[in-house]
């Protein structure tokens, strides 16, 4: 079967971003970022914590689901997190049987030195980038995100 130059784009579009979430999904990958910024963090609890940081203090299901996790592993990690004095959990003024779970001062410091090794490398690697190309790529990804969220899988 004949394919289209559109289709052809839209196949090479798609392996890449096979490639771009193999790599932003890797563990091992995720490890050695963590080690470089000399944080004790896995993916999940960074998520978690940006998570937070992002959108301030969150019940539980509302963070697990912003995370993409069950509250089941949410809640794992959010007890991890609070035992190493990372996020604490309070009681919502507005239902006291929900807990609020929210960054601490630490939290930010560590998900801060994460963030920036992180963006540190993300600098050497589009160092040859002119600040032109990083806002059109920027807007791109943005309007990608946006269209790929607003459009249903099986129209």
């Amino acid at each position: 079967m004949t394919s289209s130059p559109k289709d052809e784009s839209l196949d090479s579009i798609s392996r890449k971003l096979a490639q771009v979430v193999r790599l932003t999904s890797s563990r091992s990958l995720f490890a050695r970022q963590a080690a470089a910024a000399g944080v004790a963090l896995t993916q999940p609890s960074y998520a978690l914590l940006r998570g937070l940081i992002d959108n301030g203090p969150l019940p539980m299901g509302e963070l697990a689901r912003g995370a993409h996790m069950d509250v089941g592993m949410a809640t794992r990690q959010v007890t991890a997190l609070a035992d190493a004095g990372l996020v604490t959990r309070n009681p919502d003024p507005a239902d006291l049987r929900v807990s609020l779970v929210a960054v601490s001062k630490q939290g930010r410091r560590v998900a801060g030195k994460l963030q920036d090794m992180r963006r540190d490398h993300l600098q050497r690697a589009l160092s040859g980038w002119t600040l032109a190309e990083l806002d059109q790529f920027d807007q791109f990804l943005i309007r990608f995100v946006a269209d790929s969220m607003a459009t249903p899988i099986d129209d």
